[in-house]
């Protein structure tokens, strides 16, 4: 039987079957100041066993409780993930903990021949991996540009944040693909900085703070992450280690006359839900309008 054929009670039993976690997930007296913005790379949703459980991101994210949430190695219709749609089923997921309506924008970064999903009758589509964002409000429609070397800039809004454009990137990894970062980069910082200000810059650089190819970035906009450390207002892992032994992910921002930071997390998820719930770790700001 097709879910939407079944009753609103059975609906309510399917998605809980689905989207089952042992923890206390969302708090909704959650009185954390700030709009809270997040970074992070779910790496296809394999988590620190190593095994593909979408779950696990999905509890990190509720957990975390942001109002706006970019969302790096996304899959959908890749067989080895289950032929699913992460998005979707990440929206879903967060509705369910929350008992808000999440809502999610998709953008594809690259895609394969593979139909085996859509084959077998368990996709729409070829195998992708892309960008998205995911909020519990309707996000305007987005704005994109296509890189080098498959990389990609989405760019999007939320009344929380209103006139704000946050944008998130995924910029192409390896040391030796430095160049292909800084050919990417030479194309994206212009094109973001013509969003105007103030604006939100994130997501998975691939690349070391003090790497050559990351100058235009530290010139144009303030690093989150740092401003925090230097007011005494950074908060989790204070090594600021995001990936492996390195920082490579980010959340810059350019204030202009309104935006003000108030503090930023690199979130040690083992706390919250048992386990690293990637190889990459959530980064989050909380920002306000002055």
């Amino acid at each position: 039987m097709r879910l939407a054929s079944l009753s609103t009670v059975a609906v309510a039993a399917a998605l809980a079957a689905r989207f089952t976690s042992a923890l206390p997930l969302w708090n909704a007296d959650d009185a954390t100041p700030g709009v809270k913005v997040m970074t992070f790379n779910i790496q296809h949703g394999i988590d620190g066993s190593e095994r593909y459980h979408l779950q696990t991101a999905i509890d990190t994210i509720a957990r975390i409780n942001p109002d706006i949430v970019a969302l790096v190695e996304l899959t959908r219709n890749h067989p080895y993930y289950n032929c699913d749609d992460q998005p979707k089923l990440i929206a879903e997921g967060l509705t369910h903990a929350t008992g808000r309506r999440w809502t999610a924008v998709y953008r594809q970064q690259w895609f394969t021949p593979n139909k085996e999903c859509l084959q077998g009758g368990r996709g729409d589509a070829a195998e992708t991996e892309g960008l998205g964002f995911l909020a519990p409000e309707p996000l305007e429609p987005p704005k994109f540009i296509e890189l080098w070397n498959s990389g990609l800039g989405l760019t999007v809004k939320t009344s929380r944040l209103p006139n704000v454009p946050i944008t998130v990137t995924h910029l192409s990894a390896q040391a030796e693909n430095a160049p292909s970062r800084e050919k990417q980069l030479t194309k994206l910082v212009p094109w973001v900085e013509g969003l105007g200000k103030p604006q939100i810059f994130i997501g998975d650089f691939n690349a070391f703070p003090d790497s050559p190819e990351m100058r235009p970035v530290f010139a144009g906009y303030r690093d989150a992450w740092a401003d925090a450390v230097a007011a005494g207002t950074a908060r989790g892992r204070l090594d600021g280690i995001t990936h492996g032994k390195h920082r490579i992910d980010y959340i810059f921002y350019v204030p202009g006359n309104h935006l003000e930071l108030l503090w930023a997390e690199n979130v040690d998820t083992v706390p919250l839900v048992g386990k690293e719930a990637s190889d990459h770790r959530p980064q989050v700001a909380a920002f306000r309008i002055k």
